[in-house]
C-alpha cells in the first residue's frame, strides 16, 4: 500500500473542494439549473390556475347563455340594465348621483 503525503493529500482536498464548489454553482446558477427550473414551475403553476379559472368564467357564460335561451325576461332584465336598451314606444330618464356630478 502506497503511502502519500500530507502535502498531496491536501492538495487532493483542495482539488475536490474546487470541483464540488464549481459544481454546486453550475447546478443551481446555470441557464438551465435549479433556479430557472424552481421559476418555471411557480409561473407554470400561475397558468395553470389562470387556465382553471378561464373554465369556471367560461361555465358561468355557458349557464348565462342556457338562462338567456329559456327565460325571456332574464334576457330582457340585462339588455335594460347592461347595454340600456329600451322598448319602442319607451322614454329613458337616467337620473344622476352626486357622485356623478362631482366627476363632471
Amino acid at each position: 500500500m502506497k503511502k502519500t503525503t500530507p502535502k498531496k493529500d491536501r492538495l487532493l482536498t483542495w482539488i475536490y473542494l474546487v470541483i464540488l464548489i464549481f459544481l454546486v454553482l453550475f447546478l443551481f446558477f446555470n441557464k438551465y439549473g435549479l433556479l430557472k427550473y424552481f421559476e418555471l414551475r411557480k409561473e407554470i403553476h400561475a397558468i395553470e390556475n389562470e387556465i382553471e379559472r378561464a373554465k369556471s368564467e367560461i361555465n358561468e357564460f355557458d349557464k348565462d347563455i342556457e338562462s338567456f335561451k329559456n327565460n325571456d325576461a332574464e334576457l330582457e332584465k340585462v339588455a335594460r340594465e347592461k347595454f340600456q336598451m329600451k322598448k319602442k314606444n319607451e322614454k329613458a330618464f337616467k337620473i344622476r348621483d352626486k357622485k356623478d356630478l362631482e366627476k363632471e
